[in-house]
């Protein structure tokens, strides 16, 4: 067993992909695949399991992810402390979010001070965007309302309150705020399964007794912007994600008022790392929270 197969299998491990693996480490996939078998072959037993959507660990290969993940956090520690010997003057930072808005907001901050770190960050769904922070793939994650886990450490950078979408010729448009139970008659654009946004609509609806209709559900926030500039529902954002549209008004959700905030979030696992303790400095001085009174609506 050697080192460089340790090293391709917690890259396959993180990445769940071949491909994904050979990209991080700058090596051909046929590389890692050797590496892989010939791993393997000294476990003499399979490490993963092959699936249409990448590869997933066996039983047997989990507890050895644990110890390499031990392992290469240990070696990126040193690595982020020799880094801090030369002032983060270079580097890597990877990030995923559930929203670009406070992400680069954050992101901003960050570079601001360390200009020379290479910064690289994920989009996807709240679930998506946790998936990836446990399972190694990044080195911490923006993401509103964090779930609690004891394995993961937050600060709160900005609080949000909810919006509904309209188009301008519509009837409510004109509302300065609106309830769930002004909506009952207008059919809603859903998000998909996952969604942070949609998660909170739900729960919403749930407190309140209340259904609405649903005129489709849409993959992506881009998507139901423009659905809703066709006239084809009503949608729902918070608050830093109302579009720059005169085709759209933004209105307050009573029952939603502050109901999303975002954090930065990391593995306990990974917070002395040095590149992460500095994301996690910035992130502490930071204040993005919104005022409904001083946020004009769209």
């Amino acid at each position: 067993m050697r080192y460089f197969q340790l090293r391709a299998f917690d890259a396959v491990a993180r990445e769940r992909s071949f491909s994904k693996a050979a990209s991080l480490l700058g090596l051909t996939q046929p590389a890692i695949t050797t590496q892989i078998r010939n791993l393997e072959e000294a476990c003499q037993q399979a490490l993963f399991l092959r699936t249409t959507e990448g590869v997933d660990l066996t039983d047997a290969a989990k507890p050895l992810f644990e110890l390499t993940r031990q392992m290469f956090a240990t070696e990126e520690q040193i690595e982020d402390l020799v880094s801090l010997a030369t002032a983060f003057r270079h580097g890597s930072l990877k990030l995923a979010a559930d929203g670009p808005h406070v992400a680069l907001q954050v992101v901003a901050a960050f570079r601001a001070q360390y200009p020379g770190i290479d910064i690289s960050i994920s989009l996807g769904s709240q679930r998506e965007v946790w998936a990836d922070l446990l399972g190694y793939r990044v080195d911490a994650a923006v993401i509103g309302n964090a779930a609690s886990d004891d394995r993961v450490m937050d600060i709160r950078v900005a609080q949000q309150d909810m919006r509904v979408l309209l188009p301008r010729d519509h009837p409510l448009a004109a509302f300065e705020s609106v309830s769930l139970a002004d909506l009952k008659a207008h059919p809603i654009i859903r998000r998909e399964s996952g969604s942070n946004t949609q998660r909170l609509i739900d729960e919403a609806l749930q407190r309140a007794q209340c259904s609405l209709s649903t005129a489709m559900e849409l993959g992506s926030r881009e998507a139901v912007l423009e659905a809703v500039k066709q006239g084809l529902g009503i949608g729902f954002v918070l608050e830093r994600e109302v579009p720059d549209s005169p085709r759209i008004v933004a209105i307050p959700l009573v029952e939603l008022r502050a109901c999303n905030v975002d954090s930065v979030v990391c593995l306990h696992s990974q917070r002395k790392r040095g590149i992460v303790q500095t994301l996690l400095s910035v992130a502490a001085t930071l204040d993005l929270t919104l005022s409904s009174a001083g946020h004009p609506d769209r």
